[in-house]
């Protein structure tokens, strides 16, 4: 996509966070978002020590963000994850889907992580076009990581990296430039 500048999320980016928290978690709104707390543990407290993510824009429209937390062992409630490795969020507007807005935000994301030092992990829903992007970014399925997701679909963990990596097969990180 011509023009799209990636640069680090801050603090004042906080309610357009929670607007593509809500289409991450497939729900109709910010808002909706805040009222689940397993979801909204994505950003409650943001910017908290180690958060980080990047915001795509193009001509000053913001049309994704990718972030990445830690969680410590009593918050993390899926059946993957350390409090070592940052769970993933990402999402992007429906119009720039498929522009490489995504693969943008992943990439630098991905890059940040590798300069901090740490592996990622995510969970995606398996008929999610995006998990093909993440597979060629090097994330790897998290055997026994598959559960049902509220939708009534199967949702997988994959990680890139860290700890987490130890009981999946993973790829090495790009060598991407961080946001």
């Amino acid at each position: 996509m011509p023009d799209l500048v990636i640069r680090p999320a801050v603090q004042e980016d906080l309610d357009v966070l929670w607007d593509f928290l809500a289409m991450a978690a497939y729900e109709p709104h910010a808002e909706a978002a805040k009222a689940v707390p397993f979801v909204a543990k994505y950003l409650v407290g943001w910017q908290r020590p180690g958060d980080f993510g990047c915001i795509a824009e193009q001509h000053g429209e913001i049309l994704g963000a990718a972030w990445a937390r830690r969680f410590s062992t009593a918050e993390l409630s899926s059946p993957y994850g350390d409090e070592d490795t940052p769970k993933v969020s990402i999402g992007v507007k429906p119009e720039a889907r498929g522009h490489g807005v995504g693969e943008q935000l992943m990439r630098a994301l991905i890059g940040e992580a590798a300069r901090r030092g740490l592996g990622l992990c995510l969970s995606v829903r398996t008929d999610n076009p995006a998990r093909r992007l993440y597979e060629r970014l090097g994330f790897r399925e998290i055997r026994g990581a598959a559960v049902t997701n509220r939708a009534g679909g199967i949702s997988i963990g994959m990680v890139l990296g860290g700890p987490t990596a130890a009981n999946a097969e993973t790829g090495a990180p790009s060598s991407s430039p961080p946001c």
